[in-house]
């Protein structure tokens, strides 16, 4: 067997050492820049969100609001005020609190670790410590009601849009003269929080423990093409969300051209929830609390680098049954 020369064998060593290097590169590279095989550094720019109500719900802003200040409609962005950002998150019910992945001293993620967010230090920013909103309202009604999000509904073949969807923004290019999808997919990681605390119409205390439901929209669609099916985003906790009749999901919101194309107007196809709606009920002249919460699900397939400063619509309806059943309900299998 002929030997190599040392020229030979040095030549070898440095190409093995080239490919080591590269290898371990990659794998730093994407261990930095992951969460559980998701990115870590996806935003959510703007957000433009509206809370409606049917008759026999108003809404407001405080819980001893003055008369006038009541109504149907809440502009969200008066509620959490200046412009915020998201970015990727989770919520751990074991701890009643958003979490976002732990990182160590090399940039990776460490998993089964998280770092925990509050209110305070996390929410309604625009900087590199903002990851979710959080908005308080209350609801209250003057007969009995049962409370449930409103179907998504298009008015004017599409022109128009009622209800409860969440779609990315269509943005005009000047250039193409066409839109542009400012959603850049995020819709479909999006998240929506809804804690409901029974109050005190009189002080706002709480009367009875709160339940936190989770709306997941466009559930059924993802970024990447080659994903197909209903993907299950897990829990922190190592649950599932589906194993929780607390989730409320339903099918993907889009928007297409009108024809011919104009420059305001884009032609919206809503989704439909899959399963019960149901939120609380109200008796004749009492009040909750509704603490809403809005994220990046950092754990949902995805949550991706393709999303980077995107922009979303989202609208949330809460329709009135007249004849609800007293207080919160308690689900079969919670």
């Amino acid at each position: 067997m002929k030997q190599l020369s040392f020229q030979q064998r040095q030549k070898r060593r440095t190409v093995i050492y080239a490919y080591v290097l590269f290898a371990l590169l990659v794998l730093l590279v994407t261990a930095s820049y992951t969460w559980f095989s998701l990115s870590q550094t996806p935003r959510v720019s703007s957000m433009e969100m509206y809370v409606s109500a049917s008759v026999g719900i108003q809404l407001a802003e405080n819980y001893d609001a003055e008369e006038e200040e009541w109504g149907q409609v809440l502009d969200f962005q008066n509620i959490i005020g200046e412009e915020t950002v998201l970015q990727p998150a989770s919520w751990s019910a074991k701890q009643n609190s958003f979490v976002t992945a732990y990182y160590g001293k090399d940039g990776r993620t460490i998993q089964n670790r998280y770092t925990l967010l509050t209110d305070e230090q996390n929410a309604n920013r625009n900087d590199a410590h903002a990851y979710y909103v959080k908005g308080t309202f209350y609801a209250r009604s003057d007969t009995d009601v049962s409370v449930s999000l409103g179907e998504a509904v298009e008015v004017n073949e599409g022109v128009n849009t009622a209800g409860t969807y969440v779609i990315g923004t269509p943005v005009w290019n000047d250039q193409t003269i066409l839109h542009d999808d400012g959603g850049l997919g995020a819709e479909t990681a999006i998240r929506v929080g809804i804690r409901i605390t029974p109050v005190d119409d009189f002080t706002g205390r709480a009367l009875d423990e709160s339940e936190f439901y989770i709306y997941e929209p466009n559930f059924d669609v993802h970024i990447d093409e080659n994903i197909t099916g209903e993907v299950v985003t897990e829990s922190v906790d190592g649950g599932l969300y589906e194993d929780t009749a607390y989730v409320i999901y339903q099918t993907a919101s889009s928007w297409s051209e009108a024809y011919p194309v104009q420059k305001d107007v884009t032609v919206k196809s809503l989704g439909e929830f899959v399963g019960d709606t149901y939120l609380f009920s109200l008796d004749a002249d009492t009040m909750v609390k509704i603490d809403l919460y809005i994220w990046l699900e950092g754990q949902d397939v995805d949550c991706t680098n393709l999303i980077d400063e995107a922009q979303i619509i989202a609208n949330l309806q809460l329709d009135a049954e007249y004849g609800g059943q007293s207080g919160l309900v308690d689900i079969p299998g919670r």
